[in-house]
Formats: C-alpha cells, sequence, structure tokens
C-alpha cells in the first residue's frame, strides 16, 4: 500500500498488543518473521518494544525489507516530552530507524505540538512515516495545516463500520489509510459465532479469523492481527487464496453489536491543540 507521503507498507502485518515483555513478545516476533511477515506493530503502552527490536535484529532480514512501526504513550503528549520518549523508543528496539511513528491516541491532548515533534524527528531520519491512532475527525482536522498522517490505526471490524464509515470516508479523501485492529472482534467468541460469520465460513470453508481478515483486506485497510500462537500466525496470513462475494461482504457489513474493548475517540476525546509555536513551514 502506497501512503500519502510516498512510501510503501506491507498490506498485511502483526501486531503485538497484550503480548506479554519478553520471551512471549520476542518469540511472537521472530515466529511472524520467520512465517513471512514483514511489517510489526508495537507500541511504547505494551512494554516490549525492546523484544519486538531484538527479533527484528535476531531475525537476519535485511532491515530495508521489514516495516516496523510504534505509538506514542498518552503520558508523553508535549513536544519535548514527545522528543525525549520517541527517542528512547528508538534506541530501546535498536533497529536503526523506525518506519513509522504514531500518536498512540488524542486522549493526551497537546495534538499540535505532539506531531510536529514526531514531524521533527522524520526530518532527522528517525522516522520514516508520521501518523495517528484512535483519532477522529475533528482530531484530523485540527492537523490539517501539517503534512497529513499517513497511517489512521484504529479499531475496524465488521460490527463497527457503520458508526465509523463517516471517518473512513474522511480518511479514504484524505489519503489517510486505515490501519485496522480488532479485526478478529478480540477473540470474543459469541462474536465470532455469529450467525452472519458461521454462514460466510460455512461457504467459503474458511475459519471466522480469516473471513473476518478477508473482509477487513477486501474494504481497503491495512491489517494488522495478533496472536502469541505460530498456527494461529499462520493461519492468519492465508486470507489470499480466496475472495469474498458482494453478498458475503454485505453480510458481514451488516453486523451489529460492540466490542467494548478499545478506545472509542468518536465521543471521549475532545480536541486539546497545545502549542503551536514549534511549526516550521519547511515541514
Amino acid at each position: 500500500m502506497t501512503l500519502v507521503d510516498g512510501t510503501k507498507i506491507p498490506e498485511f502485518g502483526v501486531g503485538v498488543y497484550m503480548s506479554a515483555p519478553g520471551e512471549e513478545a520476542y518469540q511472537q516476533t521472530k515466529w511472524a518473521l520467520e512465517l513471512g511477515y514483514r511489517m510489526v506493530d508495537t507500541a511504547q503502552m505494551y512494554g516490549n518494544e525492546e523484544d519486538v527490536g531484538r527479533a527484528v535484529r535476531d531475525s537476519g532480514i535485511e532491515r530495508s525489507k521489514l516495516y516496523i512501526g510504534s505509538k506514542l504513550h498518552t503520558d508523553n503528549h508535549g513536544y519535548d516530552k514527545t522528543i525525549k520518549s520517541v527517542m528512547a523508543s528508538v534506541q530501546a528496539m535498536n533497529i536503526g530507524y523506525l518506519d513509522y511513528y504514531l500518536i498512540h491516541s488524542p486522549f493526551g491532548g497537546k495534538l499540535i505540538e505532539t506531531y510536529d515533534a514526531l514531524l521533527e524527528l522524520k526530518r532527522e531520519g528517525l522516522l520514516k512515516s508520521v501518523g495517528v491512532s484512535n483519532f477522529d475527525i475533528r482530531h484530523l482536522e485540527a492537523l490539517k495545516d501539517r503534512p497529513r498522517p499517513v497511517l489512521n490505526q484504529v479499531e475496524m471490524h465488521p460490527m463497527i463500520l457503520h458508526e465509523r464509515q463517516a471517518l473512513v470516508d474522511y480518511c479514504s479523501l484524505k489519503g489517510i489509510v486505515v490501519q485496522a485492529y480488532g479485526s478478529m472482534f478480540f477473540g470474543q467468541k459469541d462474536k465470532l459465532a455469529d450467525p452472519k460469520v458461521t454462514t460466510v465460513v460455512q461457504q467459503t470453508g474458511k475459519t471466522a479469523a480469516q473471513v473476518l481478515l478477508r473482509w477487513g483486506l477486501q474494504k481497503g485497510f491495512q491489517l494488522i492481527p495478533k496472536s502469541v500462537k505460530k498456527h494461529r500466525l499462520e493461519e492468519n496470513m492465508d486470507i489470499f487464496d480466496f475472495e469474498l462475494t458482494h453478498d458475503q461482504m454485505n453480510t458481514l457489513s451488516s453486523m451489529t453489536g460492540r466490542l467494548d474493548a478499545y478506545w472509542n475517540p468518536l465521543k471521549d476525546a475532545q480536541v486539546d491543540l497545545g502549542a503551536t509555536h514549534h511549526f516550521k513551514s519547511e515541514l
């Protein structure tokens, strides 16, 4: 997928949310890379950046062939704190640079100066691209005088599509890639067993996870499903040998319900712009 700044990101990667720091996160990342994943998403909040970086180094895969990203902890908003904490992330991961860095959520406020700090780190070569996570339209609009974020990482799956269609449309209009998490319903078994999912599963001969991931792929979302089990990592990748029909896509898109497992920026986060004096026109 080509991002708005001209760089490219694999359309499919692995996330390490809730992967325990240490051996679990390290092994998950190492397995994923061995299986053919070339993109990994972590965050300061997860506490496993160092483990991801170690797995990347130990993989032996050429750094330029990989796409590794992380996200800024909400407590680290503000220009100076962002500079300091992101540099700490880069040093902890020890893989030279990060392909993208996102503001993890708008909840920490100071959106403009925090974003400006990421742009400065991009200018310095520590970050290849910058973006955001859990941003609604009003938060993205606060950055309208800056280079556009390349990604907006948000909860995105069939049950929530209708609620967030306006956000998806806005991102599409602006060339911002929607990076989907929660694609597999946070593993909630009752949601995975919904009749609309099982109907498509029976028709395709695929698993519920594969059907839901394929839905996201065909919607044009960038995907970062997570599993700490090697066979599940392999299963999640196996979505490129089939295509959902128009009717099957509509069946899934008509689902309703909530996960109540993630941030909801559509109702919770107010816009706190922070300072604006750090912006440089040449950015």
